[in-house]
């Protein structure tokens, strides 16, 4: 008895050491986990920060790439000062422009003449190039003579308003190194600056960010990595003083029109004059219509020349249709009825087409 009392005495004592083990080796296995997580905070912070020795040994901290200070983009002051606007080419989409432009920048480091790119030229010649220090500020400007590529809006001819854009860039720096503001006060059109025809209103610069939806092909640059670039675009309005050239451009339509009504005082029986005048008036509408478009570029929509003629055509139809049935009338001893049919026909074709060819010249202007 006393004996098995003993055994269990002993294993009573051995508890506090198993206890004091089992402590002892947490807190072991705590302090080595502790250690690694400092290791791997300082090896995360030595990546994202390194650190490099120079020749005698010392260690310097590197600045990792994406932490390097770029700093603001240049700002660069644009203006121009447009003196000939000239060679209007409505079938060749062009017009042709010279100008002065200017910078005014505070590095002379940037190139901008080097880099000047008139985005919507076809053809592009610089003369007196200037670059000169003026106190804290760099002064550049050139001599452009420009070949604008211009789409026309030809859709009110001749009655049309035509905006006009110059663009420019620097093809050398995005919006990230260099930023244009425009400088309003200094650019202007010369008082000089006429083009016959035409009145010249609306002068002014803008400035604002083109996007280029490309990474142009680049392999090192994402896809969706767009690049945008400052623009500055000088722009004016020309609208055509069209009153006297829609007289002169569409009497010869209106006349053929005209012929055409005066059919109705012939009788239906004289065949030739009858319905001779209306054919020759068809043919000469076709000719004035090509004759007219021949000089304005191509145009999918319907333009006031289109619609003129076309209504011109129908009204030309519609009198040789009622001289057909006025000839049958004739035939058919209904004299009366062929007489009441001309006369009703001629003021109701006459007051109808003076009334749209009103209405859609209206609408143009």
């Amino acid at each position: 008895m006393r004996k098995g009392y003993s055994k269990k005495r002993l294993l009573i004592s051995l508890i506090p050491l198993v206890l004091f083990f089992i402590i002892a080796a947490g807190a072991y296995q705590q302090d080595k986990t502790g250690k690694k997580d400092i290791k791997v905070s300082n090896d995360t912070l030595n990546k994202k920060n390194p650190v490099k020795e120079d020749k005698n040994g010392i260690v310097e901290k590197e600045t990792p790439a994406e932490e390097e200070e770029t700093g603001p983009a240049d700002t660069v002051k644009i203006g121009g000062y447009l003196f000939s606007v000239y060679d209007l080419d409505f079938p060749g989409n062009k017009i042709n422009a010279d100008l002065y432009l200017w910078y005014n920048a505070k590095k002379d480091s940037l190139d901008l003449l080097q880099n000047l790119e008139v985005i919507n030229s076809t053809e592009l010649n610089k003369s007196y190039e200037m670059n000169e220090k003026r106190g804290d500020i760099t002064y550049n400007s050139v001599r452009l003579n420009a070949k604008i590529k211009q789409e026309w809006n030809v859709s009110d001819f001749p009655f049309d308003e035509q905006n006009i854009e110059i663009q420019i860039e620097d093809f050398d720096k995005d919006n990230s190194k260099l930023v244009f503001i425009a400088d309003t006060l200094a650019s202007k059109i010369d008082k000089q600056v006429h083009i016959e025809g035409w009145k010249i209103k609306n002068f002014g610069i803008k400035i604002d960010d083109h996007t280029y939806e490309t990474n142009y092909g680049d392999p090192d640059i994402p896809l969706t990595e767009y690049s945008a670039y400052s623009r500055a675009t000088i722009y004016f309005t020309i609208e055509r003083e069209g009153n006297g050239l829609f007289f002169k451009l569409f009497v010869g339509l209106f006349i053929s029109v005209l012929i055409s009504l005066l059919t109705f005082f012939i009788n239906p029986l004289d065949l030739d004059p009858r319905f001779g005048l209306s054919v020759g008036a068809i043919f000469a509408a076709i000719a004035s219509q090509y004759v007219i478009t021949s000089t304005l570029p191509q145009n999918a929509g319907l333009t006031l020349v289109d619609i003129l003629h076309d209504i011109s055509f129908i009204y030309i139809f519609l009198c040789i249709l009622v001289s057909t049935i006025s000839l049958h009338f004739i035939k058919t001893g209904k004299e009366v009825q062929s007489q009441k049919l001309d006369r009703i026909s001629f003021f109701t074709f006459a007051i109808s087409y003076i009334i749209l060819i009103i209405y859609f010249v209206g609408r143009a202007i």
